[in-house]
């Protein structure tokens, strides 16, 4: 079916339903599209149902036990007179909760690869373009809808679903189920970043169909590329927004959320870390560290505070990343004759 056609059918369409308010492309993207938006709605609706099922319950045994805000050591008096309480709490939430999470993460990695893989391959496979082309539709016009709307809708619901999730790690609590706002779960899961991911499994996907012009071999690019990229970020993660560095002769307590970098530990003046190890069996630990000159501390964190600083910037660069793609995919589709 044409662009055109579909143009002409949706002009003089007086029945309710979709074609009433899309035409077109849009019209079009929607057809090609449609198994694909329902099924994601399906399981965000599912995630966003388990999360709130997941917080209730986890916030109704919290109160019934008297564990609300506890950790599993160091905690207030309350807290240290319910250890088997907790370690069965976290038995009961723990996983529950990580699978909630992770499959909140599992959203940008779909997208990419039953949505993102087969929007130009498949195109490009059955020749499919070649029609709308020649109804006057160009190829800037048919990339940008092709891909704005399908990331656009994969970006919302994805962004629902991570809403919903970082509401039901804060009811279940951070240091009462050991789920930390920090962890390769909860981090993308429960913040923007996940925006990011959502832009790039689409982008990438696209990226993978236009070099491959097969459904299938972009299906498994996309996927290589995903794993790739996120294993990178995960790896300088930390590094992106600065941590707060703690160097005196003591340094302030850690909290119990606080991702910590460097462990608080024996340095020298200049910052430089000690290997204390020689110096436990001394009869006068700190005589020994002023012997070696490490009487300082020194160590590396980030606060809860910067949960959110760190995700917005791992969400830019996979927004970035992703515009490299389109960028490049548009630029190709420009230069070669299909």
């Amino acid at each position: 079916m044409s662009t055109a056609t579909l143009e002409r059918e949706s002009a003089t369409d007086r029945g309710p339903g979709p074609r009433r308010l899309l035409r077109g492309m849009t019209w079009l993207v929607w057809r090609q599209h449609r198994g694909a938006l329902w099924t994601g709605l399906a399981l965000v609706a599912a995630l966003v149902v388990a999360a709130v099922l997941l917080r209730n319950s986890a916030v109704a045994y919290q109160a019934a036990h008297g564990i609300a805000g506890c950790p599993l050591m160091g905690g207030p008096e309350r807290c240290s007179s319910r250890l088997e309480v907790i370690e069965e709490y976290r038995g009961l939430y723990g996983t529950p909760l990580r699978l909630l999470l992770a499959g909140i993460l599992a959203l940008p990695f779909l997208g990419g690869l039953f949505v993102g893989a087969p929007l130009i391959a498949r195109e490009l496979e059955s020749d499919t373009h070649r029609l709308v082309w020649a109804q006057g539709i160009t190829r800037e016009k048919w990339l940008l809808h092709k891909l704005a709307l399908p990331m656009g809708a994969l970006m919302a619901g994805t962004g629902i679903a991570a809403w919903a999730g970082s509401w039901a790690l804060e009811g279940a609590g951070q240091a009462t189920t050991g789920l930390y706002w920090y962890s390769p779960t909860a981090f993308v899961s429960t913040g923007p970043a996940v925006l990011g991911y959502a832009a790039l499994g689409v982008a990438l996907g696209a990226m993978a169909g236009t070099l491959t012009r097969r459904t299938l071999p972009a299906m498994v690019l996309t996927l290589g590329a995903m794993g790739a990229v996120t294993a990178l970020l995960t790896t300088v993660r930390s590094h992106v927004v600065s941590p707060v560095v703690s160097f005196g002769r003591s340094v302030p307590p850690l909290r119990e959320e606080d991702w910590v970098l460097v462990q608080p530990q024996a340095a020298r003046a200049d910052r430089t870390l000690f290997d204390a190890g020689p110096c436990y069996p001394a009869d006068d630990f700190q005589a020994c560290l002023a012997e070696h000159g490490a009487s300082w501390e020194y160590s590396e964190h980030h606060p809860i505070g910067h949960m959110r600083d760190l995700q917005l910037a791992e969400g830019g660069l996979c927004l970035g990343l992703a515009a490299l793609a389109v960028t490049f995919v548009w630029l190709w589709m420009r230069r070669r004759s299909y």
